[in-house]
């Protein structure tokens, strides 16, 4: 036998079914609940104008509730791929169902799917174009506080949703203090024009 154990891998499509179940506990949700949100993202997304999926729809005169269940029945064979291995999760859905997640969840899914490729994940957040320097500071100053208090909670043994949270506060305080070094480029930038049109 040989010295390497057999780490068992999770399918793309488990990390996904993992983090909307603990979506679903962490939120008190039903399943109902989860697709109903993962449905509103696919239309708030646009995604019905690349890929289109015919889910049931609340209208006027229409039965609510038997939407609800239609759909929710439809995400949950998309995501059982233990039992089967047909009518799963469609590639082209999967950043709608990403995107329907909090952020948290849905960087611990995409760290977890990356991870094994080589890939460190991390949030990008647009930077603020005309932002002025109130804002940056007080952006910054949140941010990096945020993420401070956040990583000083970490002890050993933390679990990974604990820790995952840390980074998503660590990456938005870095993303805040990244939108004030471009500021400061910017400010940079101008004030070298100005002297090069003074020479």
């Amino acid at each position: 036998m040989n010295g390497m154990r057999h780490i068992p891998h999770k399918t793309w499509i488990g990390v996904v079914r993992d983090a909307v179940q603990l979506w679903r506990q962490r939120e008190r949700w039903t399943l109902e609940a989860v697709a109903d949100q993962i449905v509103a993202h696919y239309y708030e997304s646009g995604a019905d104008g690349v890929w289109l999926v015919e889910f049931q729809r609340t209208a006027s005169g229409r039965d609510p509730m038997r939407a609800l269940k239609t759909n929710a029945e439809r995400v949950a064979r998309w995501l059982d791929d233990q039992t089967k291995d047909t009518s799963l999760l469609p590639a082209n859905l999967l950043p709608v169902v990403l995107g329907a997640l909090p952020m948290d969840l849905r960087l611990a899914c995409v760290t977890e799917m990356m991870g094994p490729l080589g890939f460190d994940v991390a949030i990008a957040k647009p930077g603020i174009p005309d932002a002025t320097h109130a804002a940056l500071v007080a952006a910054a100053a949140k941010e990096a506080g945020e993420a401070v208090a956040a990583f000083s909670l970490l002890a050993d043994g933390m679990s990974q949703p604990v820790l995952m949270r840390a980074k998503v506060e660590l990456e938005e305080g870095r993303a805040a203090l990244c939108d004030a070094i471009n500021h400061v480029d910017g400010l940079l930038t101008e004030k070298r024009h100005e002297t090069r049109l003074r020479s």
